[in-house]
């Protein structure tokens, strides 16, 4: 995976947290606090549930493939981001 495709893959990640962290909670996006639910919420392989009302219909779809998915890269950046927004309304 090149730097720049992991610059993409970030970034994209961060806008679909704040979207949720400006339209709803944590605990409301996790279900208190569940990571497999966050990653499911960020939807970076799909949404896979009905779109939430805030939600614009081209938002939250598929955008990283299962080899991404798979990488060292994307589960550290998963975690660190999930962490993070346990303490923050806005991810940077």
């Amino acid at each position: 995976m090149t730097e720049k495709r992991k610059q993409q893959i970030t970034e994209e990640v961060k806008r679909r947290v704040n979207l949720w962290l400006t339209n709803t909670d944590y605990n409301q996006m996790t279900c208190h606090g569940s990571y497999i639910r966050f990653n499911m919420s960020i939807g970076m392989r799909g949404y896979p549930f009905g779109k939430e009302e805030w939600m614009d219909k081209n938002d939250f779809k598929k955008f990283i493939t299962d080899e991404e998915d798979d990488s060292d890269f994307y589960n550290e950046l998963m975690s660190d981001i999930f962490y993070q927004s346990q303490t923050q309304n806005q991810i940077k």
